[in-house]
């Protein structure tokens, strides 16, 4: 296997922000984002971003999207724990100690800039029951975290992917060309600003650097589950905008 240390990073997204890898980049992660571009735009498209990129989302819809990720979140937590559990070695497993303590610690940021847009407390948003579309989510990463590293790594990667390849492409891409097409006032301005920072391109290099590695280092079966989980969470991470537009419940 692969690790780390022998990896060179791969460029996360072109000099344009919305491009989600340079034109000449190959590898195993830069053939998904080609193969699975058209998920990458719907989730783009979704309703639910649409308005939160303009400002006109319902308030409920963000509620239950903040008391749904914040659980959706916690089992994201827990596979990095499963990630420990099939680290090959002390590298492998100070990275998922390293990123479980990122999310326990700054992660909600995102959450409290989008309680401040509804005038309610962190914890007054939260729920403690995962809506169905958030399940499937939930049930589809742990079971990844039952199969290989790449496999976990795989269905891992899209929430990052799709999240900062938003921001950059809203949040820095269209105030560079359009000037004056975001309000300095923005309501979500903090949510966009979190994910759109400088340092989340390295966060998501390396994450597509690891998972290009192992794939080098596995066989075509092993290979295609990657490939499955990794479009599986694209389809899922739509399906999460969905289920807070709708106000999805049991």
């Amino acid at each position: 296997m692969t690790t780390p240390a022998a990896i060179t990073l791969n460029p996360v997204l072109a000099d344009d922000p919305t491009a989600l890898v340079r034109q000449e980049e190959a590898g195993f992660t830069a053939d998904l984002a080609r193969r699975y571009a058209h998920l990458f735009d719907e989730f783009y498209d979704h309703p639910f971003l649409v308005g939160l990129r303009d400002g006109s989302v319902e308030p409920a819809a963000v509620r239950h999207y903040v008391g749904q990720d914040h659980q959706y979140l916690t089992a994201y937590l827990r596979c990095y724990g499963l990630g420990m559990a099939l680290a090959p070695d002390r590298e492998w497993a100070a990275y998922f100690h390293e990123k479980a303590g990122f999310l326990l610690d700054d992660e909600s940021h995102a959450h409290h800039a989008m309680c401040d847009f509804l005038g309610v407390t962190y914890e007054e948003a939260q729920t403690h029951r995962l809506a169905p579309s958030a399940q499937a989510y939930v049930d589809h990463m742990l079971a990844a975290g039952r199969d290989s590293l790449g496999v976990l790594l795989a269905a891992l990667l899209p929430c990052p992917w799709t999240y900062i390849w938003s921001a950059r492409r809203f949040w820095l891409a269209e105030r560079e060309t359009t000037p004056g097409a975001i309000e300095d006032d923005h309501p979500l301005a903090g949510w966009w600003e979190f994910y759109a920072a400088e340092r989340t391109e390295g966060v998501l290099a390396d994450l597509r650097a690891r998972l290009d590695a192992l794939a080098a280092d596995v066989g075509e079966a092993e290979r295609a589950r990657m490939e499955r989980a990794f479009e599986l969470s694209c389809r899922h991470e739509i399906r999460f905008w969905q289920m807070a537009w709708s106000l999805e419940r049991w």
